[in-house]
Parts: C-alpha cells; structure tokens; sequence
C-alpha cells in the first residue's frame, strides 16, 4: 500500500490492493470524487423527496463534504479496504445520479492504521481543517469510540458502516449502519445448536468487539439450552494458532462460535485446516465475514453464518449492484462491510437533502427515522429513531465453493436489544 507522505502537509493516501490496481483514484487535499460515467446503479430508494427537494426548494451554494477513516494498513486492513471499495463504488453512483442537492459529493480520506489514538488526531483534524460536513468509517469499536468522542463534541454526524454494535452510541451523533450483535447472533446460535449440538467453545481477538459479542452469543446459547465450555482469546495479530486448535481439538465442541477478526482470522482458518480442525469441525461466527474467504481457500466451505447481505438475494438493485461491484473489483465474494458503505451513501443523500441544508444538528436529527432503498430488499429499510441503527432481515447461509453465501433460512427481522449502558 502507497500511502502519501503526512510530512508534506497532504492527508489523503492512495491505496493499492495486491495486484497493484488502484483501489481509489489519488486524492488531493481539494479533489471531488467523479461519477463513474454511464453506471447504471438505480439511486431510487435515496429518497423520494431528495432530487426534487434539491432541486426546487434549497440549492446548496458547496458541495456536501465527507471526511472517510479506516484502517487501510494494520491487522484489520481487509476490513478498512473492503469498506473503502464499497464507498467509493457508493460515491460514484451517487455523484454519477447528481450528487447531493445537485452537486457532486467531495470527499477526503486517511489511513487509521486501526489505532484509537490515530483516528482521534484525523478526525479532529478533518473536522477543524478541513470542514468537513460528515465522518464515515472505522471498523474497531475502539477506533469508533474514539470517533464519537471527537465528532459528539463537535456536533458532527459520524456514520458508522462495520457490523456488531452490541450497545447504542447513546447521546451521541453516531448513526450506526452496521448489523448489531443480537442480529448475529440471535438467529444463528439456535440454529447451529439444533444442527449440531449444544456444547460450545468461542474463541476471538482479544479487544473490546469479540469479547462482547461472544457475550451477547452466551445469552443465546443459554436460551437454547446450551453450555460454554470453553473460552479462549488471542491478541490481535497473533502469528501461531496451533495451541489454541490443539486445546479446540482436545474439547471436542459440537460448535466453535468464533469472534477472530481480521488477518488474524484467515491465519487461524489456514492453521486449523492444516493442523486437521477444518473442515471437519463446525464453525460460525464472524470469522467467516466473505471479506476474509478468498484468502482462507477451501478451509470455511460448507459452514453456516448469519447475514444481513447474499449475492443471492433476488431483486434487480442487487443485480446491478453485483456487476457493478465485480466490474470495479473483480470476482470473489462481495463483503459485507462493502455493500454496507456503498448502500450508506444513499441513506446520507436521503438526510442531508431532508434536512434542507448542511446544518450539522440539522442533518443527524434527520437520519432518525429515514427510510432508503438498497439492495438487501425490494422494500426499503429504515434507521430506527432511537438507537439510529438500521433495521435488517437477516438470513442463514451456507458458503458455497468459490465464495457464494447461499440462503438456506430467511430470518427477516431481529428484535433490535440495542440500549444505552
């Protein structure tokens, strides 16, 4: 990854994936993101008062500006990229469509490198410097914490795209995009419990996410009846799995439900086909994200997870967003914080234009409640007012060779336990 040098002043970076094709055009401190001429990705569900609105009753006089962090590099990157893809393929049907209050959406992007500390110093400095209208990103909930803190004070809107909030952002001006933790789990812990039995072992990363998702998966392997017996956690960027799948091997657990994140959970996929765990053993979790399956091969085929994004959902926006996203990036698994970011845009379109100007206040009190159109569904999905999470059908999937996440149950709706505290 080429990252521009921060000495000279520039707080953009230019990322590259493996193959060195450019995940993201270069950026300067002032560039606007263009449409991609001639993308065909309907922007219909924004909001039925969005083009017109714009058009007839307010005219921006500037055009509506994102500050974009993630961790671009780090142990977490294939997460940080995949929502990077996913963004800029958003931004570009967006800005293709018009933009926001017709014009077209500028943005300005860092690397967080996964720190706290990183994302705290960048956004103030988006914030302060660059004045921006919005943040959007992060993927650690301790990168998000120290986002919130900066942006609440400021009284700036922070979209959050990554899956698994397990509390609301309460008092805040957070709207939180990702999948929360009770929608993970509360559908998948029954039905791996009934497929496969009731003994279970977690494993994750040791920081703040795992362990409180494995958490909220303990409130449902006690409803269904099952036991925990045991509970392991590595630190992030551990290099040697083979005794923990030794101590998995030894216990004899009907289901691991696994929290290990990041390139940490493609390493342990790797490690545990290798040493004989996989594919034998049953798996599911967070670790099975289809960000991470190219690079874990064969090793996760034929398991189940829970998800609120299929390739195999059938409707047309899934269609042309599908070739769209392929097209731009190639062939493989969509992930899923990729089609969260590139679906986000519209929500954000649909605000900005609602609230009638780019008052800050004005824009976060108008994502409460906003409905848009993606490609999860023929009908559209809504933030909730309350805890300004969006509400998703969820569905089981078994993965397919090559990548496919096929539906084998459609869940629909999980009651939302998302409180403050």
């Amino acid at each position: 990854m080429d990252l521009e040098d921060s000495k000279k002043g520039n707080v953009m970076t230019e990322s590259k994936n493996s193959g060195g094709n450019s995940l993201m055009p270069p950026l300067t401190r002032r560039t606007v993101v263009r449409g991609a001429g001639g993308m065909a990705i309907s922007l219909a569900g924004a909001s039925a008062l969005g083009s017109l609105f714009a058009r007839s009753a307010w005219a921006a006089d500037r055009s509506f500006k994102i500050g974009f962090v993630a961790p671009l590099t780090g142990p977490v990157a294939p997460e940080g990229l995949s929502m990077q893809n996913g963004f800029n393929l958003g931004l570009e049907a967006l800005n293709a469509a018009g933009g926001i209050a017709g014009k077209k959406v500028e943005v300005v992007t860092q690397d967080t490198k996964a720190d706290p500390a990183v994302v705290a110093t960048v956004v103030k400095k988006f914030i302060q410097e660059e004045k921006v209208d919005m943040i959007v990103g992060t993927i650690t909930n301790d990168e998000e914490d120290a986002a919130a803190k900066v942006c609440t004070a400021a009284g700036v809107p922070l979209a959050f795209i990554e899956a698994g909030f397990w509390h609301s952002f309460c008092n805040s001006t957070c709207v939180l995009f990702g999948e929360n933790s009770y929608d993970l789990c509360a559908p998948l812990v029954p039905f791996m419990a009934e497929k496969f039995g009731k003994k279970f072992l977690l494993i994750g990363s040791d920081f703040s996410f795992p362990h409180a998702y494995l958490g909220v998966a303990k409130k449902y392997i006690a409803a269904a009846g099952g036991t925990v017996i045991d509970e392991l956690y590595a630190p992030l960027g551990t290099p040697d799995w083979s005794s923990s799948i030794a101590k998995i091997k030894a216990a004899k657990p009907d289901v691991i439900f696994s929290g290990v994140v990041g390139g940490d959970a493609i390493g342990f996929a790797k490690q545990a086909l290798s040493l004989g765990l996989l594919p034998g053993a049953h798996i599911t979790g967070v670790m099975l994200q289809p960000e991470f399956y190219p690079a874990m091969g064969g090793a996760i085929d034929g398991q189940f997870d829970c998800v609120r994004y299929s390739e195999g959902i059938n409707n047309p926006d899934n269609d042309q967003f599908k070739a769209a996203y392929k097209k731009k990036y190639g062939e493989g698994p969509i992930p899923l914080v990729g089609s969260t970011a590139y679906y986000a845009m519209r929500f954000i379109k649909a605000a900005v234009e609602k609230a009638g100007s780019y008052d800050k206040k004005k824009v976060f009190e108008a994502f409460k409640g906003i409905e848009a159109m993606t490609p999860l569904s023929d009908k559209p999905l809504k933030i909730d007012p309350t805890n300004v999470n969006v509400g998703y059908p969820m569905y089981i999937c078994q993965i397919q060779p090559g990548g496919l996440y096929k539906i084998v149950q459609e869940v629909g709706f999980v009651k939302n336990e998302l409180a403050c505290g």
